[in-house]
Order: structure tokens, then C-alpha cells, then sequence
């Protein structure tokens, strides 16, 4: 075989499986699963929308466990989100609006989150 052969051949191959990562690597990433408790109460849903390079502002009530979820204006890595509550992590990556990632009940205050490489921000503000 001549030089430009094979190398055209082990660049078809990376591509394919570059490709092959790709499009399956996203379903093997999972949201963090809490330990020793179980979130109880009435679950409240809060849909979070993309605003420019970040997220807007989102609005829950205290005491109540939180069902978060992006809708279709959320692209990119904003769609991994990443909580850290009381040195407690919580990640997800919300493929689609279906998909949902839940926080315990907290409490009033103003929560930060991020996407997962820290670019996007968004704030969740629990009256």
C-alpha cells in the first residue's frame, strides 16, 4: 500500500471513533446520588432558561425539594449543571427538557451554580 493510503485509513479510523465517543460519551455521564437520605416533601419544578453566555436568574420556594430542568434555549456545556450546597455537589447533564436533577429543600437565600467547565452562571434564588 502507498503512504497516503494508510494515512488516509488511521485518519478514517480516530474520526470513527472520535465520532463513536462522541455521540455515546453522553450517556454514560449521571447526576450525583445523595447517600443516607432521600429527598421527601412536594417536589417543586424549576425550569431554567440561557440568557446570552449564562443562565437567568431562577425563583424557588424554601422548604420544598427542588426538581430543576433546562428548557430548549440552554445549549452547549450549560446543559451539565453543577450545584455545591453545604460542601455537597450536585451535577447533572440534562440532555434533553425531560431530564431532571434534584436538590433537598433549602433554605431562603441565593444559590450560584455553573455549567460544568465554570463559564456559564446562573443564580437560584429561594424566597
Amino acid at each position: 500500500m502507498k503512504n497516503t493510503t494508510i494515512l488516509f485509513l488511521v485518519i478514517a479510523m480516530i474520526v470513527l471513533a472520535g465520532g463513536f465517543v462522541f455521540v455515546n460519551g453522553e450517556s454514560t455521564i449521571t447526576g450525583n446520588v445523595v447517600s443516607g437520605g432521600s429527598l421527601t416533601g412536594e417536589m417543586q419544578r424549576v425550569v431554567i432558561s440561557q440568557d446570552g453566555y449564562n443562565y437567568k436568574d431562577a425563583v424557588a420556594e424554601e422548604g420544598k425539594p427542588i426538581a430543576i430542568s433546562l428548557d430548549s434555549s440552554v445549549q452547549g456545556c450549560l446543559r451539565a449543571i453543577n450545584f455545591n450546597l453545604d460542601g455537597k455537589k450536585y451535577s447533572q447533564y440534562l440532555k434533553s427538557e425531560s431530564d431532571v436533577l434534584q436538590l433537598p429543600a433549602l433554605k431562603k437565600g441565593t444559590y450560584s451554580f455553573s455549567c460544568s467547565m465554570g463559564m456559564g452562571f446562573g443564580k437560584l434564588i429561594i424566597k
